[in-house]
Formats: structure tokens, C-alpha cells, sequence
């Protein structure tokens, strides 16, 4: 009768371990804010990324990018994305783009997950979308690609709200390379977009040693038109960013 007591006493434990362990949410994203040199079409550019933590499980992630010709800021755009940390993904509440001067717009997309519903506007026209368990929006994604890169994943795929329309976006690390920038030279995590029927080219780099922070990202669309961003400096958790170079690229 003790064994069987004993026994069920364990039982009872291990049962709530497992429960417990299940409802264990991994370590939410650290916030940081980022700085970057930019250029684009010609135009030389500043731009800024950050994510702050609101509360346990939510955070707000922002960038500014401002285009400069002449020492005059010509065209500025803002992103912001408020999503919910559940499941080691970000599940958007929120997004916003705007972009005011040369080429001004605006879209926003409001995610109901209690309807699986997405409501995506585009200069004043609204349409409702479909959600999947993992759809995220045009700024939240970067985080997500950051976490399956540090659960070291080599293929990323996930679906995206792109301004009215729902897209599966498919991305691969390419190789490991030594990136120089501004804020030292980081060990990085070369990570490459894979279109079909398409001659845009998307790049991004990720410091491996500084939790998976974006130090680069190129585009070059079919038209010859290039966008890039580079690392000037940053800060993690409210520490300096300071390059962690392993001294060796490798070829994956």
C-alpha cells in the first residue's frame, strides 16, 4: 500500500511537472535599439530599429528610415508593429506604415486572432484576409526569422501581410562571413530570400554572437534600384553592442 501511495504521489508530481514545463514560455526577445547608415538610389540615409518591451509578453517594434539629398530630409518612413510574445513567435496586434515627402503613403493592418481575421488597409481601401497560425506583419517578421535562426533553423518559411495580401515568404542561410561595418567587424549569419519567377535579390546578415541582431540588409530590385543598411552601433538590453568575431567564415 506505501509503493502504491508513493507511486501515485509521484505520478501526481511528474504530471505537474509536465504541465508546468508545457506552459514554459522560452525567454521573450531582448529589447535593443539600432542605428544604421543607409543609401538608397543614390540617396544617403538614416535609419533606426528598436524593440521595446511593454510587459512580460508584449513589445512594440519601431524603425525610421530618412532620406537625404543635399543635407535635407527629402522622404521619412515610419513602421511600427505591436505584437504578443506566445510560442517563441511575436503574434501581431498591429501594424502601420507611413511615408511622408517623396513618394508619401500609408497601409495598416489590424490582426483579430479570436476570428482568425486580418483587416489590411492600403490608402483608405480596406480588405479582410485570412489568418494562419503563423502570419505575420512586414516588421514583426524580422524578430521571428531572429528566433528560428538562434533555434538553429537553416529554412524559414512563414506568411506575411504584404500591404493587402497574404504571402508565404521562404528565406535559407546562404553561408557564415566576417561583416564589417561602422560598429566593428561581427561574425554573421548570411540569410537570403528565395523567390520563384522573380529577379529581386534580398539579403540580410545577423550577428551570431550578439543575439541574431540585424547588422545588414541589401535589396536590389529587377529595375537596378538597391536599398542597403549597415550596423553604426546599437545597444542590447541596455548594454553597447561590441562585436564578437570568431575570426573564420564557413560555407554551410
Amino acid at each position: 500500500m506505501l509503493n502504491n501511495r508513493i507511486l501515485n504521489t509521484f505520478c501526481l508530481f511528474f504530471g505537474l511537472l509536465l504541465q508546468s514545463l508545457a506552459n514554459f514560455s522560452v525567454a521573450a526577445p531582448l529589447p535593443f535599439s539600432a542605428n544604421y547608415d543607409a543609401r538608397f538610389q543614390g540617396l544617403k540615409a538614416r535609419a533606426e530599429i528598436s524593440l521595446t518591451q511593454l510587459s512580460d509578453t508584449e513589445f512594440v517594434a519601431n524603425s525610421l528610415i530618412k532620406l537625404r539629398l543635399l543635407g535635407a530630409t527629402v522622404s521619412t518612413i515610419r513602421e511600427s508593429s505591436q505584437f504578443e510574445w506566445q510560442n517563441d513567435s511575436p503574434r501581431p496586434h498591429h501594424y502601420e506604415y507611413r511615408q511622408s515627402g517623396i513618394g508619401g503613403r500609408s497601409r495598416s493592418v489590424e490582426f483579430d486572432w479570436q476570428n482568425n481575421l486580418a483587416l489590411a488597409t492600403v490608402r483608405n481601401e480596406t480588405v479582410e484576409l485570412l489568418l494562419e497560425d503563423t502570419t505575420l506583419d512586414e516588421l514583426s517578421m524580422y524578430s521571428f526569422i531572429r528566433e528560428e535562426l538562434k533555434k538553429g533553423k537553416s529554412e524559414i518559411t512563414f506568411a506575411v501581410i504584404d500591404r493587402n495580401v497574404v504571402e508565404e515568404f521562404n528565406y535559407r542561410i546562404v553561408n557564415e562571413e566576417e561583416v564589417v561595418t561602422e560598429a566593428g567587424t561581427f561574425s554573421a549569419v548570411k540569410v537570403e530570400r528565395i523567390r520563384e519567377n522573380s529577379e529581386r535579390l534580398t539579403q540580410l546578415w545577423f550577428a551570431k554572437n550578439n543575439d541574431m541582431l540585424l547588422i545588414k540588409l541589401f535589396q536590389r530590385d529587377p529595375d537596378g534600384d538597391e536599398f542597403e543598411i549597415t550596423l553604426s552601433s546599437a545597444q542590447i538590453n541596455g548594454e553597447v553592442v561590441l562585436p564578437q568575431s570568431s575570426g573564420q567564415a564557413s560555407e554551410l
